[in-house]
This record gives C-alpha cells, structure tokens and sequence, in this order.
C-alpha cells in the first residue's frame, strides 16, 4: 500500500510519525510518499521519519516528493495537512478581520474563509490528480468547507478529519471530575461547532444535566489559553449540554475581540517566533539514531486519530469514530448532503453516520447559520465569484453588517491574490 502525506514538511509531521508508529504493525509494508513545496522541511522531516522507523523496527519504506504527481501515483490514501501560504498567510487571516472588530481566527469566521479561498483550489487538484477510488484523508483547514467543496465539486472520495473533539472531551473529564479513559461524548454539529448531549462511561449513559447542575465554574479564562474552561463551563450551565472549545467565539464574541486585540501578536506571529528553534531541535533529533522529537506543535500524538481512519478504512474495522462526512440524515435539522461532524462507522466502503436526531434547540438555528455560511463559502472558493464570496462573509454569525463583510473581503482578497488564481 501507498499513502501519500501531502504537507509532510509541516511542523506537524513528528506527531505524524508518531501516529504511524502506533499502527505499525498493521500498516506494515507501507510506503509513504512524503510531498512539501519547502524542500529544506521536507528532508528535515524525510530523514526523521527514517530513522525513527528504523529505530523501532517499522517496516516503512519512506520517500520524498516535491512534485505533487510523484507523490500521488498509485497511492490508496492522500493524507493531506498544509497551510497554503504558511504562518503569514494565517496572519492575515487573523488579523484582517480583527482590526474591523472581528475575531480573526484559523477556521472560523472570516479568518476561515479566507484560508478555504487558499486550501480548495489545492485539494481540488489533488483530487483531479489522485487515482481514481484513492481515499483523500483531510486535515487541511477548514476541513468542513474542503471536504464540502471536494464532495460537491469531484468524484473523489473525501474523508474530513479534526482531533479537536479528543482534547474537548479530555477538558470536559477535567471539568466534570471523570476519568478521561472509557469517556465517550456523542459531538454533533459541524466541525468546531459542535455540542454533546450524550455522554457515556465505560458504556454507560451520563445524566449531563445533573452532572453540569453540580459544576463548579473555574477561575481564570480570556483568549488563551484558548479552550478556554472557564468560558465553557459558565456556557455549559445555561445550555445544559456540553458545548465544544470554539463557541466562546460565538457567545463571547466581542469579549474575545477586545481580548485579543490586548494581547497585540497573532497566534500566528507567536507561532513564527518560535518555528525557527522547533525546526533546529527537529533537524538534530533527525541526525540521531534513535530520536524523540519534540512534542509541541502537533508532535506529540496528533497523528494516531488520522492514521486509524485510515486504519479503519484499509483494514474495514467498522470502527466507531467521529468525522467529517455528508450527512444523509444523521442530523435531522440540516440538509441530507451537508457535510457534518458526528459518529460514525469507518469501513472500507466509508464513512457511515449515525442517527443523531435533531440539534439541541438552543443552538440548531446558530449551526443552520454556520452551514449557510459553509455551502457559500464553499461555492466561492471552487467558483472564484465574488458576490457569492460577498454572500458567505454575510451570512456568518461573526459579520454584522454588509460594509465590514465587503471591507474583509477587499482587503483578504488583496493581501491574498498569489495564493487565489480562482479570483484572478
């Protein structure tokens, strides 16, 4: 078997590793084309993975690609995880939406527009020049809007992924006094919109409102560190189920503004101040026989729930896990062919969601916005029209008026052009 790793010069990539180690056994045999536009990551990350691999006896045979076509032919699975544009694209993501009082953030709002302007036109070609029935596994930003935009757009088979629940539902352990292993919430929604009603313990139904009628709400709380337990629990209490980390956005929305508008660096420009010594500790772990790379940036586990997605595909485990994924029904209150974030069983034929009913009501009208936004966003990014684009930044929660949303747009898709030939 082949798997392509487009992005593999990612910061991301020692948590990859990491992932594949984990399923070594299974996946033995694999090659793993390894594809990145920066040739110099690319072989800092190439070299990682090899001798990682051969100091824990992992039958991988690794090869490096800076021409994406290599890369793809004849692979079953494309893992794709880039930022079109790296860290100073997602400053201006960031910060083009908060100087007109709006958060700015990676995968909300306008900042997550306007990084799916950038990311569909990649995965669009990726899909064209992947083999026909090869799964794409997407870790690519905002994975919901790729994953509709390549649904809708391609015959190709899409699968969207975000880890994000994993970390929730370990907060939500913390908060609630659980232990974190046999812990299972049923997050329903879009991606980073989602909420749990349902929560289980070693199989056993939870009463959440009880559990949350006996929370107490933590100290402490603001923009970072950004889930934010203070926020959620205090949101959790007046909801009465468990939201996920990224709705203070929404429910906090101008504290948040005012928040980050203190703190005076992006999260991204924090992120670019300290790449420079990750990728230095990276490169000499790289040169060592046996190496631990660091663990921040994504490097630590942040690979294993992607490669047991494809795990479950490859090997048709029917396994139980949340992804990304066409609706047809799973959430009653949304269109069948909406892409959805929820349970679901991954076998070799797919994704198949389950049942979740409708949205809870405090939040369904809230999620039908975000989907709008997403369908248009979505149409804009593959089409490249600007009035639809103009409709998509209207329609999202975060834009409360047509001049800021027409601001936003100018200036994302100025500062943006290199990155945008569908606007050309």
């Amino acid at each position: 078997m082949k798997i392509a790793i487009v992005g593999a010069g990612s910061g991301y990539m020692p948590g990859i590793i990491r992932g594949l180690l984990h399923r070594a056994d299974d996946l033995a045999g694999t090659e793993l084309a390894c594809h990145d536009i920066d040739a110099a990551h690319l072989d800092v990350m190439t070299r990682l993975a090899r001798n990682m691999f051969a100091a824990r006896g992992a039958a991988f045979a690794v090869s490096s690609h800076t021409v994406l076509e290599t890369a793809l032919d004849g692979a079953s699975y494309v893992f794709t995880t880039f930022r079109p544009g790296g860290q100073a694209a997602r400053h201006l993501d960031e910060s083009i939406p908060l100087k007109h009082g709006v958060v700015g953030q990676e995968t909300a709002g306008p900042g997550g527009f306007l990084m799916a302007l950038r990311s569909v036109p990649v995965l669009l070609e990726i899909a064209a020049r992947a083999d026909p029935g090869a799964w794409i596994v997407n870790y690519t930003n905002p994975t919901n809007v790729v994953t509709d935009a390549v649904s809708r757009h391609t015959d190709a088979r899409i699968i969207g992924l975000c880890d994000q629940f994993i970390g929730d539902t370990e907060m939500w352990a913390d908060l609630l006094g659980l232990p974190f292993d046999g812990l299972e919430a049923d997050w329903i929604g879009l991606n980073h919109a989602t909420w749990a009603q349902r929560l289980r313990l070693d199989g056993h139904e939870l009463d959440v409102p009880l559990l949350l009628d006996d929370l107490e709400v933590p100290g402490g709380g603001g923009a970072t560190p950004w889930r934010d337990p203070a926020r959620m629990a205090e949101l959790a209490k007046a909801l009465g189920f468990l939201p996920n980390s990224y709705s203070k956005y929404y429910f906090f929305h101008d504290e948040v503004v005012e928040e980050l508008r203190r703190k005076g660096t992006t999260r991204a420009q924090d992120i670019l101040a300290m790449l420079p010594g990750y990728y230095e500790r990276v490169s000499a772990e790289a040169g060592k026989a046996d190496p631990d790379p660091p663990r921040e940036r994504g490097g630590g586990e942040h690979g294993e729930f992607a490669v047991d997605v494809i795990c479950a595909l490859h090997r048709d485990e029917g396994r139980r896990m949340i992804v990304n994924t066409r609706n047809n029904g799973a959430i009653s209150s949304l269109d069948e062919d909406a892409v959805v974030e929820v349970p679901a069983l991954v076998g070799r034929s797919g994704p198949v969601p389950l049942t979740m009913g409708p949205l809870p009501g405090p939040v369904r009208g809230l999620t039908q916005a975000i989907h709008a936004y997403e369908r248009l966003a979505s149409d804009a990014a593959v089409t490249g029209d600007r009035r639809t684009a103009l409709q998509a930044l209207m329609a999202h929660p975060f834009v409360r008026g047509k001049h800021t949303a027409e601001k936003i747009l100018d200036e994302g898709l100025a500062a943006h052009r290199d990155h945008l030939p569908q606007f050309a």
